[in-house]
């Protein structure tokens, strides 16, 4: 079953799909985006393979020429959006200073194709909304407006320049080597970011992405601009400011975070942050 939701004359569309067996090409129109809502997809794009499970999405644009395989023992749910060039164009523009090189990036044969987390990025929170509101049935006007397509096109932008930025730090001499080191970087620095109060050693996270412990700390400097070990604690002390702000006593937090005391904690984040958890909290 695949139902459109939305779409309209400047080629923008919504559609949901749900089904336990598939393979067929799946074109991206403008930028798409397939998001797994329930189950697991996988998309051969520009002969390389990406396995797409709940809660997660993949995204690429014209050039891009996939085909997508379903087999599974249940329904297979997911949701297709595609945003036309124009609106891609116009935000990228306005929103960066660079806005014709990161246009040419994102809607030209340079888009770097990847899978990414609802939970790490921007967009992911769009999506589990849109998601949310078809499951609903809450296709009211204001859902269906075409603003809702700025909102995205916003989302994947802040998303994307921070890709764009950051592989242009990678010095291989070919593009494709880029690439491909770049996503085992990015896999790194999902496996930090979803599991920020597990003490990884750095061989567990090098050798999870086939990397030398050296090379990887290397590369994972040159491209974020911090170690990998000063990642994770800067990780950590993020979700524990997002504690803090929910109304979590300072104690708690310090404590839940794996900091023995307080004054450990509060020199720590004041480090990251520039002021203490108190004065944060005021």
């Amino acid at each position: 079953m695949n139902h459109t939701i939305y779409t309209d004359t400047e080629k923008n569309a919504i559609r949901f799909s749900e089904f336990k067996k598939l393979e067929t090409q799946t074109p991206f129109t403008g930028l798409g985006i397939k998001y797994v809502a329930a189950g697991e997809e996988t998309y051969f794009v520009n002969n390389k393979k990406f396995s797409v499970k709940e809660g997660e999405y993949i995204i690429g644009n014209d050039f891009t020429t996939s085909i997508v395989q379903i087999d599974h023992e249940k329904p297979v749910q997911g949701l297709c959006i595609d945003i036309s060039s124009e609106i891609i164009s116009e935000v990228a523009e306005y929103y960066d200073l660079n806005g014709a090189d990161l246009t040419e990036f994102l809607l030209s044969d340079q888009f770097f194709v990847n899978r990414y987390n609802i939970k790490n990025t921007t967009l992911g929170y769009s999506l589990v909304e849109i998601n949310e509101s078809i499951k609903r049935r809450n296709l009211d006007v204001p859902f269906l407006q075409q603003e809702l397509f700025y909102s995205l096109a916003e989302s994947i932008i802040t998303d994307q320049r921070f890709i764009f930025n950051h592989l242009n730090k990678m010095d291989f001499k070919k593009v494709n080597t880029n690439e491909e080191v770049f996503r085992l970087l990015l896999q790194a620095k999902e496996l930090l970011d979803l599991n920020a109060m597990k003490n990884f050693s750095l061989e567990e996270i090098s050798a999870g992405v086939g990397i030398s412990k050296y090379h990887f700390i290397r590369l994972f400097n040159n491209v974020f601009g911090i170690s990998p070990y000063q990642y994770q604690i800067r990780r950590r002390l993020e979700n524990a400011k997002l504690e803090l702000s929910k109304g979590v006593s300072i104690l708690d937090t310090a404590f839940a975070h794996g900091y023995s005391d307080l004054a450990t904690f509060s020199k720590a984040f004041k480090q990251a942050f520039g002021q203490a958890p108190s004065q944060f909290l005021k």
